[in-house]
């Protein structure tokens, strides 16, 4: 039922009530309704409410020498923080190996190498941190790659040095040692001789001066 002004008027006479105390109370319902509508609208943006980044997915490997790893962007994430264990399991059995990485990939290096390792990422912001990804796993190599005649290879845990080997068999028969006591991850061979076929090879060898290790053998023309 609708009530008219006159009848407006003569109720709130009859109830002692001023036309003043009805405008505030009116002004203040309007009040309400306006900060309960502009409430309603910040919670459908998502403004006022927190919420952490979504699950990293599309966790895949993309080298093993070294171990790298590649993911899909999260929406609403900071950075992304990687675990890795050496059994397959749930987050919980790994250990954090690296936080605030920025891209959407990453290396993990030095990693021992024949070793099969597990991981997973979760994404993070300042609101919280997602459910972690999918788990993927990788054994670790120790590849030898060169531009024109500078070897290169990937770290390797517990290579306290590196031996250079060189042969013109591709067995490595016959190999002889261009250099021992390697500390870089990297040799320039100035010795070859020009148009001969070389085949390189890097052992890793650790405090106790062994040799654990092998890398991938390396087919270069001089």
């Amino acid at each position: 039922m609708w009530w008219t002004g006159g009848q407006v008027r003569r109720n709130l006479t009859r109830c002692n009530i001023s036309m003043k105390v009805l405008e505030g109370v009116v002004k203040m319902y309007k009040t309400i309704a306006v900060s309960v509508a502009l409430f309603a609208l910040l919670f459908v943006a998502g403004c006022g409410s927190s919420q952490a980044p979504a699950t990293p997915t599309g966790l895949t490997v993309t080298s093993t020498g070294p171990i790298t790893l590649s993911w899909t962007a999260s929406s609403g994430a900071s950075n992304y923080v990687i675990f890795r264990g050496t059994a397959s399991g749930a987050i919980t059995t790994k250990t954090l190996l690296t936080a605030g990485v920025s891209g959407t990939s990453f290396s993990d290096t030095p990693t021992l190498v024949g070793t099969t390792y597990y991981y997973q990422i979760t994404a993070v912001n300042s609101d919280g941190q997602s459910t972690p990804s999918t788990e993927v796993s990788a054994t670790g190599t120790f590849n030898l790659s060169a531009s024109t005649h500078l070897l290169s290879w990937n770290s390797i845990s517990n290579a306290a040095s590196f031996t250079v080997y060189r042969s013109i068999n591709a067995d490595m028969s016959g190999k002889e040692t261009l250099s021992s006591g390697v500390t870089l991850v990297s040799y320039a061979d100035a010795t070859g001789v020009t148009g001969t076929t070389y085949y390189y090879q890097v052992a890793a060898v650790n405090s106790s001066s062994s040799e654990f290790a092998l890398s991938s053998i390396l087919q270069l023309t001089y």
